[in-house]
């Protein structure tokens, strides 16, 4: 079995990350044997430096930039929705769902029925679909968690960390779905 590797994005050289074994509760550094850690995943990737979000964010979020360029008040059957943007039509279900209970989205039932914006795309920015779905962004679990980490009391990396998602956060409030939806119309018409 090979070693996984990462690209630091600093350096561009491979770095090898010993294989990784944990069990139990047994913590190691930030990484609890809970999750997987960082660099295993990252290794998995192959490629520089990558942050993941939830499959939920990012298909909530295809959701509603498609429900916000349709016709306004028009309700849309969840399997048309999951059809366009390639969602399993249950996960689609259960994501109109999420979205209905954080006030995004309004249901109608019926032979007519489907989902709709609630509200005006201008006013659902990108962060509040990512919270919607997803507790944090923190790039590092010690950030919200510092307990899980037996580092965290001296680690260097911690408020550097708290930073980034601060700014990432800064650029997720200020996009909105009408801004995507606005960029993915554009992109569309510009293919055909």
């Amino acid at each position: 079995s090979r070693n996984p590797k990462i690209v630091s994005q600093a350096h561009g050289m491979a770095t090898p990350f010993p294989p990784v074994k944990l069990t139990g509760s047994v913590r190691i550094g930030c990484y609890t044997s809970r999750r997987t850690p960082p660099h295993a995943k990252q290794a998995r990737t192959n490629q520089a430096l990558t942050m993941l979000f939830p499959m939920k964010v990012d298909y909530g979020l295809r959701m509603l930039i498609d429900l916000a360029q349709q016709p306004e008040g028009r309700p849309v059957p969840a399997a048309e929705v999951a059809a366009r943007q390639a969602i399993p039509e249950a996960f689609a279900v259960q994501l109109f769902n999420s979205l209905q209970r954080k006030g995004m989205v309004s249901s109608r039932r019926g032979p007519s029925g489907g989902h709709m914006l609630a509200i005006a795309p201008e006013k659902i920015s990108v962060a509040e679909v990512v919270e919607a779905f997803d507790r944090s962004i923190a790039p590092m679990d010690c950030i919200h968690s510092p307990e899980d980490c037996t580092l965290s009391v001296a680690c260097s990396q911690r408020e550097l960390w708290s930073d980034v998602e601060q700014l990432l956060l800064e650029v997720l409030r200020k996009t909105s779905v009408a801004d995507l939806a606005a960029k993915q119309t554009s992109m569309t018409s510009a293919l055909v």
